[in-house]
């Protein structure tokens, strides 16, 4: 085994390395565009549907990003992974969210509490694909993707440094005060209204 290593080390890694900075070269000559530079980030949810409704669990470009609450929240902030471009690219970024919505609407409650022992949610999934909404001002820390869960089964996503809650915030308001059974759809035409199902 350490002859083969060794011949390994000496006859075919230089060959391989060869190998890959012609491709390099070649690929410059053509005039490819040099590759993007990605950077990790964290998942955070932010909920603007309501009391009634939640979502129970989100996945952006198939990265998992926990769950959070309907009114607000931000829930946790996963990093599993998910990586985009850097900076914002010349083309929009576009990635596809899928969400799982929880409304307990039909559940009935006393005092806080259940009055059937065993409640369950009625689930819905979804998807859409929407592009990535950049704010990374200059000398700033690290920055974070926003995923913002709107009425009428709307998305918005924004990679900024900046959190949901703060007030030069760029994305969506944070959702404030005594939250409603269900926040109101906006009447907006579908031209001017990222993705969704």
């Amino acid at each position: 085994m350490k002859n083969f290593v060794h011949y390994f080390l000496r006859r075919c890694l230089p060959l391989l390395l060869a190998l890959s900075l012609s491709a390099c070269s070649q690929a410059r000559l053509r005039g490819d565009p040099p590759p993007v530079a990605m950077v990790g980030t964290t998942l955070t949810g932010i909920g603007h549907l309501g009391e009634q409704v939640g979502i129970s669990q989100y996945w952006v470009n198939g990265y998992w990003g926990g769950s959070t609450s309907g009114w607000g929240g931000g829930g946790s902030f996963v990093s599993g992974g998910f990586k985009l471009p850097a900076q914002m690219p010349e083309e929009p970024y576009m990635v596809t969210v899928t969400w799982i919505i929880c409304d307990i609407s039909h559940i009935k409650f006393i005092n806080g509490k259940s009055v059937d022992p065993y409640p369950h949610c009625l689930k819905t999934e979804h998807e859409t694909t929407v592009p990535v909404h950049y704010s990374l001002p200059e000398g700033r820390g690290d920055s974070g993707l926003k995923i913002h869960f709107l009425p009428g089964n709307k998305v918005e996503v924004w990679y900024t440094v900046m959190g949901p809650s703060a007030s030069d915030y760029p994305g969506p308001a944070f959702p404030r005060g005594p939250a409603p059974d269900y926040a109101p759809v906006p009447e907006t035409s579908s031209a001017t209204v990222n993705g969704g199902q």
